[in-house]
């Protein structure tokens, strides 16, 4: 085959092949420093997420406009660790991981706080022991949230009421189970389990039934978030030997590799128009908050 009858080949099949185009990234913050789990409030005008200060001396809460021009500013004027939060539904409350001290040792609890920054509360409940209670994620309609906790001596998946009473344990296993992610439509709680392994991504009801496995590759997957339509799911995965951000089918299947990149990209969430994924990622030298935008999340 002559050259201009090749290239002229290559163009038709070019032409004719489905177009993935590379997606287009937002960056929210420039400060380089080390961040956890980007929350987006319902209205999309306030990106909530956890910061390692200068030198590790602390982490806390803060809250940035969408450009990062409004911030960032802390949630709250605690004194002790806070990270892991998550707006919710109606973005009025912020439920977060909290470091309490009892004693001379560190408890880590979940708690409430307003958007704006009042009402603190401590909304689970350690029954005197010290526990690792962690990971709070809001049910649709607000009224419940799943987190992970150690209170019954193992790391496990539970539900409870927004104000912490009425605990109902969803997994039973010796494993890890951690991380839960509500799906939109309420059936249905995704978490990061190892009880196969490696740490895989599962699924289950929010009665505690229908275990249901959701991933099974070669490495870790973890941080399972929906979409806000509820038909993908972003995770973290290290099947490709470094810690990237993956866009599946809600059941774990077709995953790709959204984040692409040698450094480390981690803790995906949705934008709550769902057309693209924010997380923590190197790509800009430092560790900043980035928004990933495919014409594939759309």
């Amino acid at each position: 085959m002559t050259n201009p009858a090749r290239c002229a080949l290559t163009a038709v099949l070019l032409a004719a092949a489905p177009a993935f185009a590379p997606p287009e990234f937002t960056r929210h913050t420039t400060d380089g420093l080390d961040k956890q789990r980007p929350s987006w409030s319902p209205d999309g005008k306030r990106l909530l997420f956890a910061r390692h200060e200068s030198g590790g001396t602390a982490i806390w809460l803060y809250v940035t406009g969408p450009d990062g021009s409004a911030g960032p500013k802390r949630l709250t004027d605690r004194k002790t660790p806070e990270y892991n939060g998550t707006f919710s539904p109606d973005g009025r409350q912020v439920l977060f991981a909290s470091i309490t001290l009892s004693g001379t040792q560190g408890n880590l609890d979940v708690s409430r706080i307003g958007a704006d920054g009042q009402g603190l509360k401590t909304v689970t409940d350690d029954q005197g022991k010290l526990a690792h209670q962690d990971w709070p994620a809001w049910s649709p309609d607000g009224t419940r949230f799943a987190f992970s906790s150690t209170h019954d001596g193992n790391q496990e998946v539970y539900t409870a009421k927004a104000d912490g009473t009425d605990v109902v344990r969803l997994t039973q296993h010796p494993g890890i189970d951690t991380h839960p992610c509500w799906s939109p439509d309420g059936s249905t709680i995704a978490f990061a389990t190892d009880r196969w392994g490696g740490l895989e991504l599962a699924g289950v009801r929010p009665d505690g039934t229908g275990l249901t496995r959701l991933t099974e590759s070669p490495g870790l997957d973890d941080y399972p978030a929906y979409s806000p339509d509820g038909r993908s799911l972003a995770f973290v995965s290290h099947r490709d030997g470094q810690f990237e951000v993956y866009v599946s089918a809600a059941d774990g299947s077709a995953p790709r590799n959204l984040s692409d990149h040698p450094g480390r990209d981690t803790f995906p969430s949705w934008t709550p128009d769902g057309r693209g994924v924010t997380y923590v990622s190197e790509r800009g030298g430092g560790i900043d908050l980035y928004t990933a935008r495919t014409a594939a999340a759309e």
